[in-house]
């Protein structure tokens, strides 16, 4: 199998779009991709090893091309706007650009046929639905037809127009494209497995088209027929050379409609089949649930007088076990008793063993205290004695020191008397010195006539008092006696060794 390679150009899709054509003959087939919307899905899928001797025979020629379903159909949080811009951009890049490059590249003039599987049906049905004209006929396999499947929320404004089961009942009942459709060869195709959840959508679309009056193929295969390469490619094998032959469908419509009947009648008879089987489990079931209601019924009398035995066996224990308990409670009653007695006669005697404790260590303290007082009474009869010695002491010094005041006082007036003599002696020389002086006034130049010194006694050579020491009261001799036993009391008195104090210790618990 030949095959040629190209690459289109268009500004509206900001990217190069890959086209592959196998063949050298025969009718173009314009392959819309499915899944990653490469050139390559149907190669990969093993759709064009599948198709090699239709295109070998020259009966079809593959054009199999990029799409740009990612940023379109895939792209379900995008803006719908961009999303919508993008979808109508490859629709138009078919029409402008890839429709010349077949019609340029292919000798056969006949209008291609669209082609896909997945989301390569859908795009082929907008565009056969948009641009009948173009195109000479359409071949759809498990495509999903309703564009709100590929949105979130409500359809966008404007999605109408890429959505096939909108576009169809938009059609005018008698318009041009009705009439244009109706002279086409349309199959669409489906499986019935799970996996198949489009298989609503082309129901839906299969209604739009006889509510249109548009004649078309409707086929659904198989309950075992999946959503995958592996039924895509039995079912391309199948449906291409009706597509491409006249009458192909028509023919193809007869047969299916047998085929379909006999499908269906021997999927009915599975059904029968898996029925009956079930039934006659069911019927095997019933018989072995007789024979044990019947065996468990004898069983349940027997179970019956053995509950009965069983029961008066439990009412004689039972009678037993209130007696046993009862006794118990009396044992445990007693028990409760003779512990409160002992726990009453415990905490006495931890009382007492704390009020011994305590005894003891009022005891070491009162020894202390006794120790500490003979202490101190000894030191108080240690300083009476030496209040007494400085007393006698004291008593002496105060006697020295009343003669040496006596003897003092004697020299004291005696002083005074020389004093006396003298100023008196004095004075009277001062009378007699101004006896003599003229009555005139003295000039300024005359001088004062000096001063006579006033004569002084002879002093007796008597020896300085020595300094007598201030006799001390009875308060003060009072209070230097007692200030050892202040001393001694002020000072701690350690407990004595005989009898060490003792604090009270905690009742321990064992």
């Amino acid at each position: 199998m030949n095959s040629t390679h190209a690459t289109l150009q268009r500004k509206d899709l900001s990217r190069a779009i890959e086209v592959e054509v196998y063949g050298d003959a025969g009718q173009p087939v314009i392959v819309l991709p499915e899944g990653d919307s490469s050139f390559a899905s149907w190669s990969e899928g093993g759709m064009i090893d599948a198709l090699a001797p239709l295109v070998d025979s020259g009966m079809m020629r593959l054009v199999c091309t990029d799409s740009v379903d990612l940023m379109g159909w895939y792209s379900r949080y995008a803006v719908p706007e961009y999303r919508l811009s993008n979808i109508k951009n490859f629709f138009k890049f078919v029409e402008k650009d890839l429709l010349p490059f077949v019609a340029t590249t292919c000798e056969d003039t006949r209008p291609p046929v669209l082609a896909g599987a997945g989301m390569g049906a859908l795009n082929a049905c907008v565009l056969m639905l948009s641009r009948p004209q173009l195109f000479g006929g359409l071949l759809a396999l498990s495509g999903t037809y309703d564009a709100r499947r590929f949105v979130v929320g409500d359809l966008p404004d404007g999605w109408e127009e890429v959505s096939p089961v909108d576009m169809v009942p938009a059609l005018p009942q008698r318009g041009k494209a009705v009439r244009l459709l109706n002279g086409l060869p349309l199959a669409f195709v489906c499986g019935q497995d799970a996996s198949e959840d489009g298989i609503d959508t082309q129901r839906a679309l299969e209604q739009a088209f006889a509510d249109r009056g548009i004649d078309a193929t409707f086929e659904y295969w198989g309950y075992d027929v999946r959503h995958d390469w592996e039924w895509w490619r039995k079912e391309a094998a199948e449906m291409l050379p009706a597509v491409l032959s006249p009458e192909g469908l028509a023919d193809r419509r007869l047969s299916a409609s047998l085929a379909y009947a006999e499908r269906e009648a021997k999927h009915a008879a599975a059904q029968l089949a898996d029925a009956q089987a079930r039934l006659a489990a069911a019927n095997d079931a019933l018989k072995i649930a007789k024979h044990d209601l019947d065996v468990t019924t004898k069983r349940a009398k027997q179970e019956e007088k053995s509950v009965t035995t069983c029961g008066e066996a439990e009412a004689e224990l039972l009678k037993a076990a209130r007696v046993a308990w009862a006794e118990r409670d009396r044992v445990a009653k007693l028990l409760h008793d003779a512990e409160s007695v002992a726990n009453e006669a415990q905490a006495k005697a931890d009382a007492a063993t704390k009020s011994r404790r305590d005894a003891e260590w009022i005891l070491g303290e009162a020894r202390a205290a006794a120790s500490a007082a003979r202490a101190n009474n000894e030191a108080a009869q240690e300083s009476v004695t030496a209040c007494e010695e400085e007393a006698a002491s004291a008593t002496r010094e105060d006697a020295l020191a009343q003669e040496r005041l006596k003897k003092t006082r004697a020299l004291i007036e005696e002083e005074r008397a020389k004093a006396k003599a003298a100023a008196e002696h004095a004075l009277e020389l001062a009378h007699k010195s101004a006896a003599k002086k003229p009555a005139a006034k003295r000039s300024r130049s005359t001088r004062k006539p000096a001063a006579t010194k006033k004569p002084t006694a002879a002093k007796p050579a008597a020896a300085k008092p020595a300094a007598t020491k201030a006799p001390a009261t009875k308060k003060q001799v009072a209070k230097k006696a007692l200030a050892p036993a202040k001393a001694a009391a002020k000072k701690p008195v350690a407990p004595a060794k005989s009898a060490p104090a003792r604090k009270p210790t905690p009742k321990t618990t064992e």
